[in-house]
């Protein structure tokens, strides 16, 4: 393999991956950036780049890299009031191993290349992040890879294929970063020209983004099992091939050990301060001190039934679930399989549609996490999960009944119709299924079955407090009748019976 082309001439930020007891080596990758630039260096190392005239040397402290978590916005700020006391500066080195020997290292690196893409933004300023490869670990140097457009090497500057903007990463889809990050390789798919073809919102709204950070990663830890996680249904783990999760270990309390796992996992990231899970699982039960420690004897049985204390890790108040990178969620894989057969669908493409469909309602074997008691999904602050819950069962009622109008235009009215009445199981009030089942009946020439899902779906109006059919179906309906082409007086009959 050839290798790469140095970059052209543009916005500069990044990383220069480099060992620090190698001089010789970071002067080489420096010398072209800064050949005739005013350059500012941050960092501590009093013997760092002293072959250079620096424009001016200034400790982390001095813009607040002094402790971490960084302030983000706090050292943007004191970065740009520090670039304006500099005319004409144009170079911004930061020596990024104010970072590396921290505990949340890898987390603020990632924050750091916010800030990066905000200082480099500015005209005529450059940022030159270095990290000393002898410090970094594995993680780190991961997140050093997604967190600068190029790389600097003294053969060089390099595009980076893996970095995404901050606003892709932390506001787009997957679809989104996979195009851009293949438009900056392949120029055919620049501006995002791959998923043109698909619609962006067929189905998005309830992917959780649980296992965000090491969906990003660039390669999965070696040697750790991935874990696959069926939230869809009864939850279930499986923390590595044929060992799934037993959730009723001697001494612990199944059912809390359960929530507790579906809880952290759905704050993903971010973890969950111990007085929610206190309020969660111990609702109006003794008193604070009680709920901390019942709280530590949970945690520790979360922590045997998966196989290893590193799976929770505390940070002060916080608890956090630290899944194996690239683990699996099936959450995540029904949306996008729901969005692309829409999709597909919508744009023709039937038989990619069906499969599609086919494979989305297979993870789909009920409502999310059905087996949690119905007492943990709510606290008097918090509605953690039902709205999910409720957005998964209409995005599955919705693929089968789409999935029964693409069969009915095949013919294939017995498969179209399980589909269309998959649909009015999950919700026999929803308009749009019953009206599917309804049309498939009708194509099958059973009159009288369409007249019976329509009173049914008014009786399951009923039911729920509401008298008044939807405008859709009720259109359905009567197009349905009117097409006949010659009602009987039992047909007709049967029609006045079910309007009454």
């Amino acid at each position: 393999m050839s290798a790469p082309s140095p970059a052209a001439n543009g916005e500069t930020n990044a990383a220069l991956l480099c060992a620090f007891s190698d001089p010789d080596g970071l002067s080489a990758a420096l010398s072209p950036a800064l050949q005739g630039q005013k350059a500012v260096l941050i960092t501590d190392r009093e013997s760092l780049l002293t072959e250079f005239a620096l424009a001016a040397r200034l400790p982390f402290a001095a813009i607040g890299l002094d402790h971490v978590p960084v302030e983000a916005d706090d050292v943007l700020d004191a970065l740009r009031s520090t670039l304006t006391t500099v005319p004409g500066a144009g170079v911004l080195i930061v020596d990024m191993s104010w970072s590396i020997s921290a505990a949340l290292g890898a987390r603020s690196f990632e924050g750091w290349s916010h800030i990066a893409e905000r200082i480099a933004a500015r005209p005529g300023i450059d940022v030159i992040s270095l990290y000393d490869v002898e410090l970094l670990v594995e993680d780190q140097l991961q997140a050093a890879f997604r967190a600068h457009q190029q790389f600097l090497a003294p053969s060089g500057r390099y595009e980076n294929p893996y970095w995404l903007p901050t606003e892709l990463r932390n506001e787009s889809t997957l679809d989104e970063q996979l195009s851009f990050m293949l438009g900056r390789i392949v120029p055919d798919f620049a501006g995002g020209t791959l998923f043109k073809s698909f619609d962006r919102l067929a189905a998005r709204g309830a992917s959780p983004n649980w296992l965000a950070a090491p969906r990003h990663a660039v390669v999965g830890a070696s040697g750790v099992p991935r874990w696959h996680i069926h939230c869809l249904g009864p939850l279930r783990v499986q923390v590595a091939p044929g060992q799934q999760v037993d959730w009723h270990l001697p001494g612990g309390a199944p059912k809390k050990t359960k929530t507790l796992f579906a809880y952290l996992l759905n704050a993903g990231d971010k973890g969950v301060h111990a007085d929610q899970i206190g309020e969660l699982l111990w609702q109006g039960e003794g008193s604070e001190k009680t709920k901390r420690a019942r709280l530590h004897h949970t945690v520790a049985m979360l922590r045997k039934t998966l196989g290893s204390q590193e799976t929770i890790e505390r940070s002060g108040d916080y608890y956090r679930l630290i899944a194996p990178a690239g683990s699996w969620l099936d959450i995540t894989i029904f949306e996008q399989l729901c969005r692309r057969g829409l999709s597909m669908a919508r744009h023709g493409n039937n038989d990619a549609a069906l499969r599609l469909y086919n494979e989305a309602e297979q993870l789909y074997v009920g409502d999310l996490f059905e087996d949690l008691p119905h007492e943990y999904l709510v606290t008097e602050t918090e509605d953690w999960i039902l709205p999910r819950r409720i957005w998964l069962r209409e995005m599955a009622i919705r693929v089968e009944y789409d999935h029964s109008k693409l069969l009915r235009r095949y013919r294939r009215y017995a498969e179209a119709l399980d589909h269309a009445l998959k649909a009015v199981t999950l919700d026999p009030t929803n308009e749009s299924a019953n009206a599917e089942a309804m049309r498939v009946f009708h194509a099958q020439g059973r009159t009288d079955a369409m007249h019976r899902q329509f009173r049914a779906y008014r009786a399951a109006l009923s039911a729920i407090g509401e008298s008044a059919e939807g405008l859709e179906i009720r259109a359905t309906y009567d197009e349905l009748c009117r097409s006949l082409d010659r009602l009987t007086p039992h047909q007709r009959k049967t029609k006045e019976l079910v309007l009454r």
